[in-house]
């Protein structure tokens, strides 16, 4: 769930620092994006929406799982020298 978080993340960055004029444009990026995370993780939005669901109600290990979240992406961004 972490690697799948830390991707999505990545990828609101990603559209976000795009500064697309429409946010239809901004959407339709992001959902392409998020098709492929889906893809490599090998799950789809149904096991996501429901995995994210049980760790909402489960704050304690929503926390642990964003500390990894955080520490993924800080690796990542020393790895490619960029920030998010």
């Amino acid at each position: 769930m972490a690697s799948i978080l830390a991707d999505v993340h990545i990828a609101e960055s990603r559209v976000t620092k795009l500064q697309l004029k429409s946010s239809d444009s901004s959407l339709l990026v992001f959902e392409k994006l998020k098709k492929e995370i889906w893809k490599k993780h090998k799950v789809d939005t149904l096991v996501y929406r429901n995995s994210y669901d049980y760790y909402m109600t489960h704050p304690k290990q929503m926390s642990q799982i964003y500390e990894s979240v955080n520490k993924k992406i800080e690796l990542r961004e020393k790895q490619n020298n960029v920030k998010p």
